[in-house]
Order: structure tokens, then C-alpha cells, then sequence
């Protein structure tokens, strides 16, 4: 082989490995298990007992949930955080993995369907001409949100079923680049004489990859009516378009000893979008409660009117600024509730004007998005997520690390962490707890601990620290893997901390700048020490923790300090501090027992440790 030769396949070679290094271990967002939907018996058994519904139909997803009596889904999902500037509060969004998390395929080149939601059967029998005519459906689509954009190859489709029970495609959306500004369309479909049935159904499709939660389609407020024309692109209804920021952004849980009103950011964010075709004098409230009783804190703002007043879709980011002297009584824990209201007249979707009558059909009541709250615990833990994921996170290296940074408002004592573990086959598997004063240093806590068993998407596995561990200002709390399967993490979307994670899977320590979000993972904290060290009753010496895995701690004054191993040789310990304050640093060490021998008082004394 000559040099040159030589060189290209040295270069080729290296090139490979780079790639691969790159690609094995990063930090990725990843499926998130779902709430299993109705079975097919189910669904069965409610087209039995439930007459097909009436017109209109409409739905905003506003509620959180998708409703059982109006829909069936394969692997769509309600969310209120992965749409942007959605026209109201609460989206669902189709991809290319089930509501188990699962992807629909392992070859991840697969393309195929994906995501199914399925309206419930309609009746659009027995329509008089006129409304035949003017029948309509609307729905707004975005590429993308805060998911993965779709590319050129995937789509979006709407299906309707026609007498037959055959399912026609009537619209359909390909991915692409051009969507990278990631906005709302709007469609607007007259639906044909040939669908007009008593078992009238539709079909919204996800195309695309089928290997994992990519190629994300949104969907929001649907609308099936007559009396509606082709220009019918506005409704009469006002609505607030995502939930109440937190006043003590970055967090949305503080511990309750750890509150200070200084500190609080002194904004609650909201946004609103007016959905109609005209200015509307609208007004909005702030209220602050207790979760549990009901008790009103605090009002910051009461029918606020908005100045100036709100145009024609116009769509418009305010805030309320938070007392100074907020009390929110943070001696004890307890829930804070932040909801915000928007007065603006809405009401119920009018069916008729006669004269002075109007006549209203409650099935649509446009004040359902009119309203948004939070809760932010006021307990022993911070956290950046709300509580629930809408994705997941991870890395897959074996012995790689991450973390989350944090910073305490005031000195305090981790007591145990709790992280919001994803993946039902991940159960069972170790990992091994961490807390660090700083990433550039060892590690002042590990532990290995099982990821128990759970089925609650909101659930978190807490794990109890035994040792002391005093943080105070920045630190940073995770764990390392022992597999080169990813362990997934919760990941959530109504913010973004994602500057806050590091991952450490090459033998140094990167920041995130891919993935944005929340993730789940929460440190508890306490003014006081959670463990009990004892003492020594005969010389009053402080020796913790025992078993030690790298620092001990000496609490008291002694000199000429020997350390031994288990075969009576005499080893080197880097001891650091001085007087009554010392640290033995067994970092590196072997696992094993080991005799610390000291003068203290004048005394020899002798004390056994464990490392490991």
C-alpha cells in the first residue's frame, strides 16, 4: 500500500471514528410513554351506547385531555406547551411513535403512517338544502412547534368517511423547509353531498418517519358546522393562548424555607389571541391561591383593562407585575395556584338572531379558553418543569454522565433527589446518583440506586441521600449510566433551561445547546442537616460519613494522622483543613476497609472506616 494510500484510509478511519463518537452518547430528545387510550372493546362499546353526535362539532383542546365522547386516537396527545403561538391553550400532535412511546417501526429509515385522530361518528343526515350548502370544516396545522419540523418526504392528511365506510382523502400537507417560521394555517373545507351521512367520520394522518417522535404535526380548533361559507375564516371568540409564567422564573417550585420576595422575578407572563374580525375591549386577572383551601393570597390584578384596546387577530403578550410585599405564608409548604382570566365578553356559539332574541347552542362554549392556571409547589424541592413531560431526554453511553445545574437562594442540605423516569422498560436497571459542587470537580455524593417500578407519566422515583451534603450558590445534581441504552428522563415544554444541562460521555463535560426544555429531574433540600452524625461518646470526635465513597470528614483537633489498609500497610491520604476541621480525601481509592490512627488529646485513638 503506498503512503498515499495509507493515508486516505488512515484519514477515513479516523473520520469514522469521530462520526461515531459523535453520534454514540450525545444528548437527545426522545418518545415519552402515554396514557394508554381506549382499546378497541371500548371504543366499540361506546359507538353502542353513544348515538352519533350533532352538529357543530368543536374542539379547542383547551381542556388538557381529548375528549372520549368526540374522539378516538392512535398515539395523538393533547398538550398545552408543545404548540407556539397556538390560537388557543392546548394543541394535539401526531409523530411517528405510539402512545406507549414505542416507535411504530425499527428501521429508522422507515416510512409509513403514523399518529391517527379519529373523530367519533357525526350525523350530517337529513340537512336541509341551505345547510347542506354552507356546510364547513376549519382547523389550524403548524409544521413542527416544539418538536421535530417535518421534512419534504412527510405529511399531514385529512380523511372523510363516506357512505361506503371507505376513508377519501380530502387534504393533505407535505413537510418541508418553507415552514420554518413554524405559524398557524388555517383550512377551510366545504364538505361534499357525498359525505352528508348519519355516521359521518374524519381522519387526520401523520406520514413520515416511523422510528421515533419525529416529523410533529399540531393540530388546533376544529370546526364542523353549517351556516358557514368560504370566507367564514373568523369566530367570535377571544382566548388565552398559553399558561401563566412563573413569577419565579427559572423555577416553578421553590422550597418554601428558601422563599425571599426579593428574589422573586415579579412577572406572571400570559398571552391572548383574539380569534374574530374585529377590536374587542377585553380585560384580564390575576389571583393567587392557595391550592388546597381555596384562600386568596393575593389579587395583583382584577378586570385590568387592556390598553390599547385589542384589534382584529391580534394576538398580544402582557404581564402582571407580583406585590413587593408579597405573603405568601412560605413558613409552611403549600401550593401556590396562578390563574389567569380574560374578560371579554365570550359566550356560548350563537345559533340564531331573531329581533331582539338570540339563541345560543351550548355544545360550543367559547369561555373554556378564557381561563389558565399553575400550580407551583412551595415545598422541600426546586424544579424548572411543571410536572409533566411531554417528551424525554437522554444520553446512551455507558459510564456517561448528566447533569442539571442549579442554584440555591440561600446554604441548604440535599436530602434525596427525584427524577421523572420515562420508559417502562428502563424499570429495574441501576444508576448511580451524583451531587456536585462543581463539574470541574470529583463528585460530593454518588450512590447506586435501582430505577423502581412506576406506570404514572407524572410520577417521580425519589431517592434518599444518607449522607449530609451542604449546597449552597451553584450545584449540580444527576447521575451516570451503566448501559449504552438510553435512560430516558422527563422533558418538558412550557419553558426552556436547557442551558442548564451538561452531559459528560467522551471524558469531559459539554453543555446542552441542542435539545430545549425542562428537564425533570429535582434535588430536596432542607435548612438542616438530615442525617444524625453521631458522636464519639468517649472523645467527642466527629468521623462522617462512614462508609465514606471519597471525602471523610474529622471534626475535632488532632495530629499525626496514619491511614492503613486492610493488609496493615501504611497508604498515603491527601488530608486537607486544618485544626478541627480536616478532610481525608480518599478519592481513587481502593473499596475495602482502613484503620485511621491520630493523636487526639494526647491520646492515640484508633477508628475503622469503610470505602466504597
Amino acid at each position: 500500500m503506498s503512503t498515499r494510500d495509507l493515508s486516505v484510509w488512515s484519514f477515513l478511519l479516523l473520520s469514522f471514528f469521530c462520526f461515531s463518537q459523535k453520534g454514540h452518547g450525545q444528548f437527545r430528545q426522545l418518545p415519552v410513554s402515554r396514557a394508554i387510550p381506549l382499546n378497541k372493546e371500548s371504543i366499540a362499546n361506546m359507538r353502542v351506547t353513544q348515538d352519533p353526535m350533532q352538529l357543530p362539532f368543536w374542539d379547542d383542546f383547551s381542556s388538557g385531555l381529548l375528549a372520549p365522547d368526540r374522539w378516538e386516537s392512535r398515539g395523538a396527545v393533547v398538550s398545552n406547551t408543545i404548540g407556539l403561538a397556538a390560537p388557543t391553550l392546548g394543541v394535539v400532535f401526531l409523530d411517528g411513535v405510539d402512545e406507549n412511546g414505542s416507535a411504530y417501526a425499527q428501521n429508522r429509515l422507515e416510512n409509513g403512517e403514523g399518529d391517527e385522530l379519529v373523530s367519533l361518528p357525526v350525523d350530517l343526515s337529513g340537512l336541509d338544502p341551505a345547510e347542506a350548502a354552507s356546510l364547513y370544516m376549519s382547523f389550524y396545522w403548524q409544521a413542527g412547534g416544539k418538536g421535530e419540523m417535518p421534512d419534504e418526504n412527510d405529511a399531514l392528511a385529512l380523511y372523510f368517511l363516506d357512505s361506503d365506510d371507505s376513508w377519501q382523502e380530502i387534504w393533505r400537507q407535505q413537510g418541508g423547509e418553507e415552514f420554518s417560521s413554524q405559524s398557524f394555517e388555517q383550512v377551510l373545507l366545504a364538505v361534499p353531498l357525498s359525505f352528508q351521512h348519519e355516521n359521518f367520520r374524519f381522519k387526520f394522518a401523520h406520514s413520515g418517519r416511523l422510528s421515533g417522535p419525529f416529523d410533529t404535526w399540531i393540530l388546533d380548533y376544529v370546526f364542523l358546522n353549517t351556516g358557514r361559507s368560504a370566507t367564514d375564516t373568523f369566530t367570535e371568540d377571544r382566548a388565552l393562548t398559553r399558561l401563566p409564567g412563573s413569577p419565579f422564573s427559572p423555577y416553578q417550585a421553590i422550597p418554601h424555607f428558601e422563599y425571599d420576595p426579593s428574589q422573586v422575578s415579579g412577572t406572571v407572563d400570559g398571552e391572548f389571541k383574539n380569534l374574530a374580525n374585529r377590536f374587542r375591549a377585553m380585560e384580564y386577572s390575576i389571583l393567587l391561591r392557595d391550592a388546597a383551601t381555596g384562600r386568596l393570597i393575593d389579587v395583583p390584578n382584577q378586570r385590568t383593562p387592556f390598553n390599547p384596546v385589542p384589534q382584529a387577530q391580534e394576538r398580544r403578550s402582557f404581564s402582571s407585575n407580583m406585590p413587593e410585599d408579597l405573603d405568601i405564608m412560605a413558613d409552611q409548604p403549600f401550593d401556590l395556584e396562578v390563574t389567569t382570566t380574560l374578560s371579554a365578553g365570550d359566550n356560548f356559539l350563537v345559533e340564531s338572531i331573531s329581533g331582539q332574541d338570540t339563541v345560543y347552542n351550548e355544545n360550543v362554549d367559547f369561555r373554556l379558553n378564557d381561563s389558565s392556571s399553575i400550580l407551583i409547589p412551595f415545598r422541600d424541592f426546586y424544579a424548572y418543569d411543571n410536572g409533566t413531560a411531554d417528551y424525554a431526554a437522554g444520553i446512551n453511553q455507558r459510564g456517561g454522565m448528566l447533569a442539571l445545574e442549579y442554584e440555591a437562594l440561600s446554604p441548604a442540605y440535599i436530602t434525596g433527589l427525584s427524577i421523572n423516569f420515562t420508559n417502562a422498560s428502563q424499570r429495574g436497571n441501576a444508576i448511580e446518583l451524583m451531587v456536585w459542587d462543581s463539574l470541574g470537580n470529583e463528585a460530593m455524593y454518588q450512590k447506586e440506586v435501582v430505577i423502581p417500578p412506576d406506570t404514572a407519566l407524572t410520577s417521580f422515583s425519589y431517592f434518599a441521600l444518607d449522607t449530609n451534603i451542604r449546597v449552597e450558590d451553584t450545584f449540580y445534581v444527576g447521575f451516570t449510566q451503566f448501559s449504552n441504552d438510553y435512560i430516558h428522563v422527563g422533558l418538558e415544554k412550557s419553558g426552556n433551561s436547557g442551558e442548564k444541562i451538561f452531559f459528560n460521555v467522551l471524558g469531559s463535560w459539554e453543555q446542552n445547546e441542542e435539545v430545549s426544555g425542562n428537564l425533570m429531574i429535582r434535588p430536596h433540600l432542607s435548612p438542616n442537616p438530615p442525617v444524625e452524625i453521631p458522636v464519639d461518646s468517649d472523645t467527642g470526635m466527629l468521623l462522617y460519613p462512614n462508609p465514606v465513597v471519597d471525602r471523610l470528614y474529622l471534626r475535632a483537633e488532632v495530629s499525626e494522622i496514619e491511614v492503613y489498609d486492610f493488609q496493615g500497610r501504611q497508604i498515603k491520604i491527601p488530608v486537607e483543613g486544618e485544626k478541627s476541621n480536616k478532610i481525608l480525601n480518599f478519592t481513587g481509592s481502593q473499596k475495602g476497609m482502613y484503620l485511621i490512627k491520630m493523636i487526639h488529646k494526647g491520646h492515640p485513638v484508633i477508628k475503622r472506616i469503610i470505602v466504597k
